[in-house]
């Protein structure tokens, strides 16, 4: 159930949009940012989430809700393109507000292990952003895919699997996955002038193989609802 706080079918279709217009040259890192999250009940954690539009970004639902107690964000710092915990390419501590699709208050349930950040500040003007696709099981299905996200020291850990669909929200990839959760989970073949991402990375098993969940078309429309794309 979604719940929202304050603080193409292809072969292939592409749902492309345009990075910031002033820049000569794209960073893939820059729209992905280490979430320092604290939530109400005391708890806090590191993750991973990326911008796809001027205004919003994606991640795991429990970067925004305590997975433990179900309690929401306190407050979160974001720091895009970040090398260490001393450095990175742009920090916000501003206003946003967020949605999720799984609170935990009954539980977890991985096929809802996303959510969404809009900003009220365009910080893709300062970052830039990844596009996004929303495809079929068989456009996703064994392809060559793409997984980044930080660990406790900010560094960003890089996978480059073949990733296989699991049902219409999920699906997995070979090879250890390491890092905080959240981080995208994209395309970038020859041909595509940016990544595009297909889902967000929300865990692994002990032998390292990792999870994600899809972008669907729930998601995208609600995030264009909500001012995500403006």
């Amino acid at each position: 159930m979604k719940k929202r706080m304050a603080a193409m079918i292809l072969t292939l279709v592409l749902i492309l949009m345009p990075l910031v217009s002033l820049a000569d040259s794209f960073n893939y890192l820059h729209p992905i940012a280490y979430m320092d999250s604290h939530f109400t009940c005391g708890c806090s954690r590191g993750g991973s989430g990326v911008m796809i539009g001027r205004y919003g970004l994606v991640t795991a639902a429990h970067n925004l809700y305590c997975h433990t107690h179900g309690k929401p964000l306190k407050y979160c710092n974001f720091y895009f393109g970040a090398k260490s915990v001393n450095s990175c390419w742009y920090q916000y501590s501003g206003n946003f507000h967020y949605t999720v699709y799984e609170n935990f208050s009954n539980g977890y349930q991985s096929k809802n292990d996303i959510g969404y950040v809009i900003f009220d500040y365009p910080v893709g003007k300062e970052t830039g952003w990844y596009g996004y696709l929303v495809g079929t099981d068989y456009d996703l299905n064994e392809e060559y895919t793409h997984v980044e996200a930080y660990d406790s020291k900010r560094h960003i850990q890089s996978v480059f699997s073949v990733q296989y669909v699991a049902s219409d929200t999920e699906i997995y990839w070979d090879g250890y996955t390491s890092g905080a959760e959240g981080g995208p989970v994209y395309f970038w073949y020859e041909g595509m002038e940016y990544p595009q991402v297909v889902a967000v990375y929300t865990s692994h098993d002990s032998d390292g193989n990792g999870y994600g969940r899809r972008l669907t078309k729930q998601v995208i429309n609600d995030m264009r609802a909500d001012g995500a794309f403006n």
